[in-house]
């Protein structure tokens, strides 16, 4: 009995303590936000209607709207819900001139009450008739040293205004934990007009906006609250503004318009050439990569891509075809040089190329220089202002300027020479790019120990992706060596003096090689069929 009394008390208790988390987890004041005037700017007589956005999770009980005339006293007027949170009541019509200071406060269900602005009655929203509307236009959080923050103001009547002295901040300044920052003195406004304010500066009063969002507060020199927002999130590339300007609709804006109309359409693409090559073969023409630097897809059908030919009207501009799209962040590479009658060569000594929209506007163009056959001209990193000579390419991909890591090997040696076909080494490139192999060198123990010279590869000597090279040995040079008939060491370095690749070779006959199967492969051993400067064959067939 007294077991099953212990277990109903637990029970009971746990039922309690539960209900008192809960209750301390849900229990809080309610949310103003997303307060608008309608008119903003009201004339004589104009009634103000007060619209607000109250939420709470245990339900509103009530939202009451204070206004007060001047330095009267404050009058209320319950505000009626027209669904979704939304509340609102109206200002009756003043005379021109006249000062109206309001707030709101909202109740919950718990009776717990929450007042917007939070400063309110002492510190109250407040307009007066007749009197131009100043107000924040637009908004950007995602400064970086270089471009700060700011946010923008928008003179949405048809008077000039004096905005000197007027004070900007967040809850920082509005808490009174710092200064308040304020517009300089002699700031005029024109009507329709724009002003644009740095925030996150040096000064004491500078304050960054959160890229994460948060409420700022824009008063008048008097310390009237004239204007406040709570903006959102937004990405680098996006603000956050009133569309159009000075409405009472807020939205992020893709495209980013400081100190202009604000603009909701969708943002241009910024399409770039990204990377050349000028050293194309029948088998690898030249091309050009084109690379999409926006956060979206973008169509390029039809954009037109041109050197001086096309430039001057003696042949016809290379279109992009219809149904292109490269992703955001990605590629497009274009052949240039083929049969059509629009194809073009770039110049290996260098020239200049066009990329035009389809709209004919030239969007972008470069000179670039020349380039060997293993090298390409590019943008590092993507789509930035820099171009160079990169020491490898990559089209279709993102432009590197690391030199790319080469396993030139010796593939294949030969040491049954004779003076009409003397002794050689064949080297072979297992990689994916071709090759630069000027000032390799090829030595057995003479050039190893020091007592002469190693053979040099001459200058201009490339291996192409997958091909070979072959080099006579036992030639008149100084540098010439006989591979033993009996089997010896070779020795590759490159051109910096480091060594890539030996091997000790046995001694093999007129008919035979001694070769790596398959071609790159660590198996050496003595070939019967003879491939010098092909694919190593392990049999006749």
């Amino acid at each position: 009995m007294k077991l099953r009394t212990v277990l109903i008390t637990l029970v009971l208790t746990t039922l309690v303590l539960n209900g008192c988390v809960k209750d301390e987890v849900y229990q809080g004041p309610p949310i103003i936000s997303n307060l608008v005037l309608t008119p903003q700017a009201p004339g004589p007589s104009d009634a103000v209607t007060v619209t607000v956005m109250a939420t709470d999770m245990n339900g509103i009980e009530k939202v009451t709207l204070f206004y007060k005339i001047e330095a009267g006293e404050y009058t209320s007027i319950p505000m009626t819900s027209s669904g979704e949170n939304l509340f609102s009541g109206q200002i009756p019509g003043q005379d021109a001139g006249v000062t109206i200071s309001y707030y709101v406060e909202a109740e919950n269900v718990s009776g717990m009450k929450t007042l917007h602005p939070s400063g309110a009655p002492a510190t109250a929203a407040a307009y007066t008739v007749g009197a131009p509307s100043i107000v924040i236009n637009e908004i950007y959080s995602r400064g970086v040293p270089a471009d700060p923050d700011w946010v923008e103001f928008y003179n949405n009547s048809d008077v000039t205004v004096d905005i000197s002295g007027y004070l900007i901040y967040d809850g920082g300044g509005q808490t009174g934990g710092k200064p308040k920052k304020e517009i300089p003195a002699g700031t005029i406004l024109q009507p329709r007009a724009f002003y644009v304010i740095v925030t996150d500066d040096e000064d004491p009063s500078g304050f960054g906006l959160s890229s994460g969002g948060e409420e700022i507060w824009f008063e008048s020199p008097s310390g009237t609250i004239v204007d406040n927002v709570a903006f959102s999130a937004m990405d680098v590339t996006q603000s956050y503004g009133r569309m159009p300007d000075g409405s009472p609709n807020w939205q992020l804006l893709d495209n980013i318009t400081r100190g202009t109309a604000n603009d909701d359409s969708p943002p241009a693409a910024v399409i770039k050439m990204n990377e050349l090559f000028s050293r194309g073969t029948t088998e690898n023409p030249d091309w050009v990569e084109l690379y999409n630097a926006s956060n979206f897809a973008a169509d390029i059908s039809g954009y037109k891509i041109y050197d001086s030919g096309g430039q001057a009207g003696t042949k016809p501009k290379k279109e992009v075809p219809a149904g292109t799209i490269i992703p955001a962040g990605g590629f497009y590479v274009i052949v240039t040089d083929d049969e059509h009658e629009s194809g073009f060569g770039l110049s290996s000594g260098g020239e200049q190329v066009w990329l035009e929209n389809t709209a004919g506007t030239i969007i972008d163009d470069v000179t670039f220089g020349a380039m060997s056959e293993t090298e390409s001209w590019g943008r590092f990193p993507d789509g930035s202002d820099t171009w160079q000579l990169l020491p490898v390419q990559t089209p279709g991909a993102p432009n590197s300027n690391i030199p790319p890591v080469v396993n030139i090997v010796m593939n294949e040696l030969y040491s049954r020479g004779t003076t009409e076909d003397p002794d050689w080494v064949e080297f072979f490139n297992p990689s994916s790019q071709s090759v630069d192999i000027s000032g390799y060198k090829i030595y057995d123990s003479g050039g190893q120990a020091g007592t002469k010279p190693k053979k040099e590869v001459p200058a201009g000597t490339i291996i192409p992706a997958g091909g070979f090279y072959v080099i006579v040995t036992d030639d008149e040079h100084e540098s010439g060596f006989g591979l033993s008939s009996g089997g010896e060491q070779v020795w590759l370095e490159d051109a910096a003096g480091t060594i890539i690749d030996d091997v000790t070779f046995t001694a093999m006959s007129e008919t035979e090689s001694f070769g790596r199967f398959p071609d790159g492969s660590t198996n050496w051993q003595l070939l019967p069929v003879i491939t010098k400067g092909g694919t190593n064959r392990d049999s006749g067939l």
